[in-house]
C-alpha cells in the first residue's frame, strides 16, 4: 500500500467496490492497442517512430505536463480520423465496457457525438447504431448496466445538432438514456434551447457541460435555457457560492472527474479541486473517469486520488455511489435494482 492507503482504499479495494461511472466519452476511452489497429486497417499514417502500441500511447494520451484544454483536446487530433470507420465506434464501445467492468464499475453511462464519426455513406445513425450495439455487448458479456447519451456539439451546424436529438429521441428506451451538450463552453448554449426544451418535454434526461472551461454564467445557462439535471465538471461553482447553493437546492447532481480536470487545467492542482469543498457545502457531487484512455486513468483511481487527497475512507467513497446511482438516468425498478448491486 502507498502513503494515504490503508486496507479499505488499497488498489484491490477499490476495484472490488461496486462503482457507477456517469460522466464517460467512449471516443476518449479508445486503448492504444485499438487505436494502432484502426490506424493501419485505414491506411492512416502512424506518427514517426511509431510500430507498438506501447510507441503510440504518448501521443494518444496526455502528457504528464498538460495543463490547458487546448493542449488536452489535441491529444485527439492524433486518432480521430481513425474512428470515421465502420465499426470503431462500435469497437470502442464493447472495449468500453469490458475495461469497466473489469474495474468493478457496475453501471456506466457512455456518451459520444456520432455525428463526429459521420463520413461519406456511414451517417450519424449508423455511428450511434454500431456503438449502442457494441454497448450491449459489452453489457451481456461483463454484467454491466450500460445507457448511451447522445452529445450534441457547439460547434456543429444547427440542422446537425437537431438531427441528433432526433436520433436521442429515437432510440430513447432502446440504449439511449439522455443528452449531453458539449464542446467549447465560450459557444453560448442559448441557441439550443428549442432544442433543449424538446427533449425535456419528451421526458430526456438532460446533463449539461459547463462550468469546465467557463465560469459560472455556463452554469447560470445549463441551468436556467438547457434543462439540466446533471452538471459535467461544474467546477466553477467553487466561484460564486450563491449559485452553489441554488445547484445544491436544485438537486443538480456534479459529474466530477479530477484527472481530467487538472490536465484540461480546469483546477491548477488536485489540491486545489473544489469536490471537497463542494461536498462539505451539501452538493449532490459524483466522480468520473471523463476520458479514461486519453487521461490514463480508471474509475478506481479517481476514487484513490480522492481518498489520499482528502482522507475519504471506504464508506464515504461507497457513499458517493449511493449519490451515483440516484442520479444515473434510469427508471426507479433500474435504480433500485442498481442499489441492490451496490449494498452487495
Amino acid at each position: 500500500m502507498t502513503a494515504g492507503e490503508d486496507e479499505t482504499t488499497s488498489a484491490a479495494a477499490l476495484r472490488a467496490l461496486p462503482k457507477i461511472d456517469l460522466h464517460c466519452h467512449v471516443d476518449g476511452a479508445a486503448r492504444p492497442s485499438t487505436l494502432l489497429e484502426l490506424a493501419r486497417a485505414g491506411g492512416h499514417a502512424l506518427p514517426a517512430g511509431v510500430r507498438t502500441a506501447a510507441e503510440l500511447a504518448p501521443h494518444v494520451r496526455v502528457g504528464p505536463g498538460c495543463r490547458s484544454l487546448d493542449g488536452f483536446l489535441a491529444t485527439f487530433e492524433t486518432f480521430y480520423p481513425w474512428l470515421a470507420t465502420p465499426g470503431a465506434m462500435g469497437r470502442l464501445a464493447r472495449e468500453l465496457v469490458e475495461d469497466a467492468a473489469a474495474d468493478g464499475v457496475v453501471h456506466l453511462e457512455a456518451r459520444l457525438c456520432p455525428a463526429l464519426q459521420a463520413q461519406g455513406r456511414v451517417t450519424a445513425a449508423d455511428v450511434l447504431e454500431e456503438a449502442l450495439a457494441g454497448l450491449a455487448d459489452g453489457a451481456r458479456a461483463h454484467g454491466v448496466s450500460v445507457g448511451a447519451i447522445v452529445c450534441l456539439y457547439r460547434p456543429l451546424p444547427p440542422a446537425v445538432n437537431a438531427g441528433l436529438l432526433e436520433l436521442a429521441l429515437r432510440f430513447h428506451g432502446r440504449g439511449v438514456v439522455g443528452i449531453d451538450l458539449a464542446g467549447p463552453e465560450r459557444l453560448p448554449g442559448a441557441p439550443f434551447a428549442a432544442l433543449f426544451d424538446r427533449a425535456r418535454d419528451a421526458g430526456l434526461p438532460i446533463t449539461v457541460h459547463a462550468g469546465e472551461d467557463a465560469g459560472p454564467e455556463s452554469v447560470r445557462e445549463a441551468l436556467d435555457v438547457l434543462h439540466a439535471r446533471r452538471l459535467g465538471h461544474g467546477v466553477a461553482l467553487a466561484r460564486d457560492a450563491a449559485l452553489a447553493a441554488r445547484v445544491r437546492d436544485a438537486g443538480v447532481v456534479l459529474e466530477c472527474c479530477l484527472t481530467s480536470n487538472v490536465q484540461t487545467g480546469a483546477v491548477p492542482s488536485l489540491r486545489e479541486h473544489p469536490f471537497a469543498a463542494l461536498r462539505r457545502a451539501g452538493l449532490a457531487v459524483t466522480l468520473n473517469t471523463d476520458d479514461p484512455g486519453v487521461s490514463d486513468t480508471t474509475l478506481s483511481r479517481e476514487l484513490a486520488l480522492a481518498a489520499a487527497t482528502w482522507g475519504l475512507g471506504r464508506t464515504e467513497l461507497a457513499a458517493l455511489q449511493g449519490v451515483a446511482a440516484q442520479a444515473a438516468f434510469l427508471d426507479e425498478p433500474a435504480r433500485a435494482a442498481l442499489r441492490v448491486r451496490l449494498q452487495a
